[in-house]
Order: C-alpha cells, then structure tokens, then sequence
C-alpha cells in the first residue's frame, strides 16, 4: 500500500456566511483527500442548512485538516464509530466530468480515479 493511500482521520470546516457552516470528523485515504481538490468537483450536500439552501461547491484545501494518520488513531475512530457530521464522500458530484460518474458518490468518483492512476 502506497503512503498516499493510507487511512487518515480528517475534520471538514466550511464556512457558509450567514446561513451556517458544516463540520464532519471522518476516516479517508489520503489520496482521496487529493483528488477531491485537486479535481475541483463541486460537492452537492443538498439542503443541508435548512430548507432552499442548495449547498454545494468546491471543497478547498483549508477546509480539510488532517488530524492524524497514525494506524491506532483511525482503528478506534472506525472501531467505535466516531465519525460525526458531514463526510463530503457521501454526497453526490454537482459538474461530473464523465458521463460514467453521473449518479456516483464523491467516494465512489475518488475510487474509480485513484484505481485508474
């Protein structure tokens, strides 16, 4: 297994202005965490932030922090289920860019291209 395809724990912050923010504390491959930005899809949480407020948008750099990488770390987050909030690999993709990525996950999307490098 690549280092870059390693596990890590990850907390998401964005900033929404006044209609609210989003949090998530989640388990992801690193690499996915890279594809995910540098590929620039627009994340579609639906209306999340209560009803007519459509969020969706690009994920960027700032707001995903990885708190740590470490095998034991990410063993009791998935052990015990401490994954909380908003995990953006759940959600579909608002401007897929291939026709087979229509109706997939982020997950689902970040799979398929890291199998592909």
């Amino acid at each position: 297994m690549s280092k870059n395809s390693k596990e890590a724990v990850y907390k998401m912050h964005i900033d929404c202005g006044r209609s609210g923010e989003l949090e998530g504390v989640f388990v992801a491959k690193k690499s996915h965490i890279k594809i995910l930005i540098d590929s620039e899809m627009e994340v579609y949480f639906g209306e999340v932030l209560g009803k007519h407020s459509e969020v969706y948008g690009k994920i960027e750099k700032k707001e995903i922090k990885m708190v740590s990488d470490n095998e034991d770390v990410v063993k009791v987050i998935r052990t015990h289920e401490l994954e909380s909030g908003y995990n953006p690999f759940e959600y579909s993709v608002v401007n897929q860019q291939r026709d087979d990525f229509i109706d997939l996950t982020v997950g689902e999307i970040c799979e398929i291209l890291d199998t592909e490098k």
